[in-house]
């Protein structure tokens, strides 16, 4: 069976910038290119309907958190992946930029959706929304955006807000946006309340093999609703790299964690960060192929092994014992990306982002109540101070 090589997909950029003379045959470049990738055991298998909204997203779509390489994400399309998740928050909004680059020449195969945060007063006027959505549509160089999130919503009153829900009308009837949603890291907490509103077309949620179960009858009534389910931070943790047990394993641990995400039927999607040509092969090797006894076991070593160093994001069953109110959940969030997803630079900015009071700066002298306060019995006051050492610019 013919492979694509990156050698060869490089090697096809080359020809397309440097206008090489490449010889005349009978079936035609794209002709060609349409039957490597048919012939190619790695590829998208499977397709689905993003809730109601008529639009064929892959099982396994591109996240594009950090990433440098727009060849990496033509890559990626030319494997059967249509659908494109990025944000403005991302590297500054650079990510946009480079998504835009990526994709302008097959605009209208690609599905993108981008995402902003909400949160102060002044980000909810109507004007600022649209002026934010507006940059969004210059950077990714497109007419329109086919999916619209709100960004981290935590909190149902931004979906109650007047002028949130203005703009983004507005929005829609100017062909500037498709769909609208929001993307979350509590799900459990916000899934109900959405059941009220009308505004999601698709909602993007935390969802792994380590806190996703409990989730699952929410998730099922989101999906009857016609709301799309996108999952995301699928590898719970992304620890693999520093686990002893699954050295040698005979299935990767990443196709394991998507296979469990995707056996979920109603799970229409799930995005994972792909910042490299071999995590684009790695990651589309698992579109398709359903949850066999290989990849439990693998999935059942990684819990036993993980259980408490990793902190689940949808969890916040410590912070009521801090008394400084420090952001426990999202400083353990943002080194896990330093530590465990390289997305070092990231990381640090989001820490920067944090006031002087959520930032872990009384712990040393502190006693230290949040001991013990973790279910999975992470030792939380050396973490943050950890944290802290490591994310501080």
């Amino acid at each position: 069976m013919a492979r694509i090589k990156r050698r060869h997909f490089m090697k096809r950029l080359g020809a397309g910038v440097f206008g090489l003379s490449l010889p005349k045959s009978s079936t035609s470049a794209e002709e060609k290119k349409s039957i490597q990738a048919e012939n190619s055991v790695f590829k998208i298998r499977k397709y689905n309907e993003l809730g109601n909204t008529g639009l064929q997203v892959p099982d396994i779509g591109f996240g594009a958190i950090n990433y440098l390489n727009p060849n990496v994400l033509r890559y990626a399309f030319d494997l059967g992946v249509n659908y494109f998740d990025t944000a403005e928050a991302y590297m500054r909004t650079n990510s946009e930029t480079y998504m835009g680059q990526a994709l302008k020449e097959v605009r209208q195969k690609v599905i993108i959706s981008t995402k902003h945060g909400i949160s102060s007063p002044q980000e909810m006027e109507r004007r600022e929304i649209i002026r934010r959505i507006e940059g969004s549509l210059k950077r990714l160089q497109t007419d329109y955006i086919d999916i619209a999130l709100i960004h981290q919503v935590s909190d149902i009153a931004v979906l109650e807000n007047e002028e949130v829900l203005a703009a983004y009308e507005q929005l829609k009837r100017d062909g500037k946006i498709r769909f609208t949603g929001v993307s979350t890291h509590f799900p459990g907490k916000l899934f109900s309340k959405l059941l009220e509103t009308d505004f999601c077309d698709v909602v993007l949620f935390i969802y792994n093999h380590m806190e996703g179960p409990s989730i699952e009858p929410l998730i099922q009534k989101i999906r009857n609703m016609g709301i799309g389910t996108v999952a995301m931070k699928v590898l719970a943790g992304n620890k693999q790299g520093s686990l002893k047990c699954l050295v040698n394993e005979r299935v990767k641990y990443s196709q394991a964690a998507l296979r469990w995400v995707l056996s979920n039927p109603h799970i229409d999607s799930c995005i994972i960060t792909m910042n490299t040509f071999s995590h684009v092969e790695e990651y589309v090797a698992a579109s398709g192929k359903s949850l066999d006894r290989k990849s439990l076991e693998t999935l059942s070593k990684y819990r036993h092994e993980a259980e408490s160093l990793y902190c689940r994001v949808s969890c916040r069953e410590c912070l009521s014992y801090c008394p400084h109110g420090v952001a426990i959940n999202d400083i353990l969030r943002y080194v896990m990306y330093y530590e465990d997803y390289r997305l070092e630079k990231s990381a640090i900015e989001l820490y920067e982002r944090l006031s002087l009071g959520e930032k872990p700066v009384n712990c040393e002298n502190c006693s230290a109540p949040c001991t013990g306060a973790c279910p999975f019995d992470i030792s939380i006051r050396e973490r943050l101070l950890h944290a802290h050492s490591l994310l501080r610019a």
